[in-house]
């Protein structure tokens, strides 16, 4: 194979990854406009805790605690085709820990595979802890919660050099690091993003909220929550790869701000679905309170907010994309 026939396959292996970026976003325009023109939402993001089984025993975390049968496959298939008729266009697997899910001779990369023919964006989020190579994802999320020191104390001893062992070894397109601010971490985060620079393709934050008998010890003042996001806003603009767009950053640090809950639903091991509210069932809502800053960055992406419209299209479609759609250039 000559030089012109190997450029002209990598042009079109290229023009072939853009046009299934292109025919994964038209799948949100139905949805977007339904709302847009409608005020209808549909449950865009499905969150599905396929295990509550877990290997580690973090303090702000209520899952491990729970008992119960996990689903087989063929429940865990029901479980996604109805997610996907409820409108869910991107589904993340969490736990527990979903890379220890199991049915038999079938593990979670199985269905990985069965979610690609469902949803135009498979994620998992996981502690890292356990090896995540070879899933067929379009995007995983790792949780740390600070440095060494932080991170052991709130997730358990060792922990942290596992988590960093296994994303040194992860594969060039690098996960991103999911971390959940209280007051356990709060100091410590500005050095965590700091530590993260060159590891990782982006980090993602939101705040603890004390739900399902979870002590309130950990929330985080508002006052507080505000002069922290003041903070990371400065090192986003120095070109720390803080994923959460300004607009939402500036949204949380509002006592006031609301979510289109209607754009989420939720499942459990057993099969439940709910549409709405990710507290649902899950104890007493205080939007007051509310830290999930994937539920407002969605919320402004669906209001019609630029940032955050591009914000989602990095974190689920890739950086090259979002860069084409907002006329940004390497």
């Amino acid at each position: 194979m000559g030089y012109a026939d190997l450029m002209n396959g990598n042009k079109k292996n290229i023009l072939r990854q853009k046009a299934a970026s292109v025919a994964k976003v038209l799948q949100f325009a139905g949805p977007f406009l339904s709302y847009r023109l409608f005020g209808k939402t549909v449950p865009v993001l499905a969150g599905y805790k396929i295990t509550h089984r877990c290997n580690l025993r973090c303090t702000h975390c209520p899952y491990w605690l729970r008992s119960g049968p996990e689903p087989t496959f063929e429940e865990v298939l029901d479980t996604m085709h109805r997610l996907r008729s409820m409108g869910a266009r991107i589904i993340i697997f969490e736990g527990g820990e979903p890379l220890l899910w199991r049915d038999g001779n079938r593990g979670i990369k199985d269905v990985v595979w069965a979610a690609r023919e469902l949803f135009p964006c498979v994620c998992l989020t996981t502690n890292g802890t356990l090896s995540w190579q070879g899933l067929p994802l379009d995007r995983l999320w790792v949780s740390l919660d600070g440095p060494p020191y932080i991170h052991d104390r709130v997730r358990g001893k060792g922990t942290y050099s596992r988590v960093m062992r296994n994303l040194q070894q992860a594969p060039k397109s690098r996960p991103y690091v999911s971390t959940t601010i209280s007051t356990e971490n709060a100091d410590s985060i500005p050095k965590l993003v700091g530590l993260l620079l060159g590891v990782v393709d982006g980090i993602t934050l939101q705040f603890y909220y004390p739900y399902d008998g979870l002590p309130d010890s950990l929330f985080l003042p508002h006052a507080e929550r505000a002069m922290l996001l003041d903070q990371l806003m400065m090192m986003k603009r120095l070109g720390y790869p803080i994923m959460n767009s300004f607009a939402s950053l500036e949204e949380l640090k509002r006592e006031t701000w609301s979510c289109e809950a209607g754009l989420l639903a939720n499942a459990e091991p057993d099969g439940t679905v709910l549409h709405g509210c990710y507290l649902k069932n899950r104890g007493p809502s205080e939007c007051s309170m509310c830290g999930f800053a994937a539920h407002n960055e969605m919320t402004l992406a669906f209001r019609g907010n630029l940032e955050s419209i591009i914000a989602g299209m990095k974190v689920f479609f890739g950086n090259s994309y979002a860069r084409s759609f907002s006329g940004e250039t390497d």
